[in-house]
């Protein structure tokens, strides 16, 4: 049976390699168009920008973005780990395919962008962008009653199709790069979609900090579990980055922050501020809702300039525990930042500025 599965796969990845090459061949003169969308829909500025963007100027969209990448990056996380899928820039490499037709090993080109370490199915690119920009247009539709029965704009029509180029487009990015096959972004973006079709509605549900806590549990357990039950069985979990390591044409090409265990602290540490953050006093005193437009806008400036910031931050390499503790605490500190601290921050000031002015 497992024969017949690898046999199966490797019938896909040979065909889809053809596809890669075809793009590359085809669209080598526009390969920093590529680079850029790759770069810009990089499921890290859901955190970074989406995240912070969104809850200044509308908490209830921003919520439900930021629900909808934490569950999306754990999914897309044990996914990865169940399907144990190829990358095609190690997969042309380390496949007996060629070997045995005598075909030699297609000319796959890498670039800065490609090396990425953990398994390549489903796509975390176009899972979190597919989950995030259908919060971001159904939000735009819903606030325009595009959604009334009988309506007969052609807004929805539009936003739905640009929808659809949007995710074609990424997908195409990632695929250009070798850094997924297509089925694997086909994968990701139906996932994606499907996260947040589930979760539209929990801005409507009370979850306490305890809840929050625990589903921070849940998910850190759940994903430990995987990884310890792959070992018991003789798989090592963490494959893909010795593959990475060792096709990458560059090491400096290679992205540890990609790895399995970096992305669990990410999307644990978030989840575990967002509780924290949603049930403080603070957020219900000071919920960008009863903030003015310029509000909005200052409470944005100042979470995007602390994400951005975040960047720029140094772990102490002590040991991997330290180091992944480190990165917890930061995606902790930084969801909690944009719910709590920026708008207190903005609300104190405006406060003090209205007060001297009536003086």
């Amino acid at each position: 049976m497992e024969n017949v599965l690898t046999g199966t796969m490797d019938v896909v990845y040979e065909n889809s390699v053809s596809t890669i090459e075809s793009l590359q061949t085809r669209f080598l003169q526009q390969s920093d168009v590529f680079f850029l969308i790759s770069n810009l829909f990089d499921p890290r500025y859901a955190f970074l920008v989406y995240s912070p963007l969104f809850i200044s100027l509308d908490w209830r969209v921003g919520k439900k973005i930021m629900w909808v990448v934490v569950i999306a990056e754990w999914i897309n996380q044990m996914l990865k780990w169940t399907l144990h899928g190829e990358r095609p820039y190690w997969w042309v490499h380390e496949t007996q395919v060629y070997n045995k037709t005598g075909i030699s090993t297609p000319d796959i080109q890498q670039f800065s962008l490609t090396c990425e370490t953990g398994p390549g199915s489903p796509s975390g690119h176009a899972m979190v962008t597919a989950g995030v920009w259908y919060v971001i247009l159904d939000a735009f539709m819903e606030k325009f009653n595009f959604h009334k029965k009988g309506s007969n704009s052609l807004a929805p029509t539009i936003c739905w199709l640009a929808y659809i180029i949007l995710l074609t487009t990424v997908s195409a990015s990632r695929v250009f790069i070798a850094a997924h096959f297509p089925h694997q972004c086909i994968i990701g973006t139906a996932l994606g979609w499907l996260v947040a079709k589930k979760l539209s509605n929990i801005t409507q549900q009370q979850v306490g900090v305890f809840h929050y806590c625990a589903i921070t549990a849940g998910m850190l357990a759940s994903a430990l579990s995987m990884y310890a039950f792959l070992t018991a069985i003789g798989v090592d979990p963490m494959w893909s980055v010795g593959r990475a390591i060792k096709w990458c044409v560059k090491p400096e090409y290679v992205h540890l922050d990609t790895s399995p265990f970096f992305s669990m602290m990410r999307y644990c540490g978030f989840m575990f501020g967002m509780g924290f953050g949603f049930n403080s006093k603070s957020f219900k005193q000071n919920s960008t809702s009863r903030f003015t437009l310029a509000m909005k806008i200052a409470c944005a400036i100042i979470s995007l300039g602390v994400c951005k910031l975040s960047e720029k931050v140094s772990f102490l390499k002590i040991n991997m525990f330290f180091f992944y503790v480190q990165a917890f605490l930061l995606n902790a500190f930084l969801s909690y930042m944009m719910i709590t601290a920026a708008p207190y921050i903005v609300s104190k000031i405006w406060n003090s500025n209205t007060k001297q002015k009536t003086k």
